[in-house]
């Protein structure tokens, strides 16, 4: 290879990196085998997070499980993919396919956006991304491009980056329309140039007002109380013409993730869990509440202690 050459492959294979991943701190993330890829997987199906519930919440699901890892002296990533309705303002695009529990009550699982774990595992000479999410893949790990053909949706972007970022902030304004302003606080993050026509702005961690409301120990006590519900309530009347009625009530409230968070989470109204709605159903709400409470409770728990494990390994 003559000396243009060389330059030329260098050039492009290291701009080629930071274009594809530009937020993806170099050896921030843990590499593994695959052997303990599989283990991490096993004991993160045997966490008791809840999985079976897909319609809300993968960002805090993603985020306890890369906590989990750090408490067991792992640093994972994150694969963001994002849905056209989330970054433009010409596309209602977004990944959508069939609710095989037949839950949603429109029959179909919806996403803006899915976020799940990432880890880096040793595979002969190279090392390839890994992705860590049971709700699309039971199994085990997959290699990324994997999991980003299985949202089957066009046009779809992704950012993979470092695990700490917990969530995006948005703007109905283009990045690229966004003048500098001295007075506004500065992003948390400054995502890549190819970003700068998105209505993505920023990333943010888990801290303020995310940390202090509890938003990862609420999620997956929503995801939790749903499958409880659903496998109590809602499972044993599917297939009955006679509750029909009563089974889209049930679907409406507990598939629809935003009546949900209303009504358990809320305790609050809208224009279809309204005061009749609540009053009709009013016996199993509470009954529901209650269990919610329960959850949440025990999610606090559980990232507490995860947290206090962490602390000590700095300590």
């Amino acid at each position: 290879m003559s000396t243009l050459q060389e330059i030329l492959f260098n050039y492009f294979k290291n701009n080629s990196i930071k274009k594809r991943h530009p937020l993806l701190t170099p050896r921030k993330a843990s590499i593994i085998d695959l052997n303990t890829a599989n283990a991490l997987f096993a004991e993160i199906i045997n966490s008791g997070i809840p999985f079976g519930y897909q319609q809300a919440n993968c960002h805090n699901i993603s985020h306890y499980i890369s906590l989990l890892l750090e408490s067991k002296g792992y640093q994972c990533a994150k694969i963001w993919a994002f849905a056209p309705v989330v970054y433009s303002s010409y596309s209602s695009r977004i990944i959508s396919f069939p609710d095989k529990k037949k839950l949603s009550p429109n029959g179909a699982i919806d996403w803006g956006y899915h976020v799940a774990p990432v880890l880096q595992v040793r595979m002969g000479t190279k090392v390839r991304k890994m992705v860590i999410d049971p709700g699309l893949f039971p199994k085990g790990p997959v290699r990324y491009r994997t999991w980003i053909a299985k949202l089957k949706t066009r046009k779809l972007i992704y950012l993979i980056m470092d695990s700490e970022w917990y969530l995006f902030n948005s703007s109905t304004i283009p990045n690229s329309q966004i003048l500098p302003n001295p007075d506004i606080i500065k992003p948390n993050i400054k995502l890549p140039d190819w970003f700068s026509d998105k209505h993505i702005t920023d990333f943010f961690k888990y801290e303020e007002d995310s940390l202090n409301e509890h938003w990862i120990e609420k999620g997956l006590s929503v995801n939790e109380t749903t499958e409880t519900f659903y496998n109590k309530e809602i499972k044993p009347i599917l297939n009955s013409n006679l509750q029909e009625d009563i089974l889209n009530d049930y679907k409406m409230l507990v598939g629809n993730v935003f009546n949900f968070e209303t009504v358990f989470r809320d305790h609050k109204f809208n224009s279809e869990m309204n005061d009749d709605f609540q009053l009709k159903h009013q016996k199993i709400i509470t009954k529901y509440r209650e269990i919610y409470l329960v959850n949440l409770n025990k999610w606090q728990n559980s990232l507490s202690e995860l947290n206090e494990i962490i602390r000590k390994k700095f300590v």
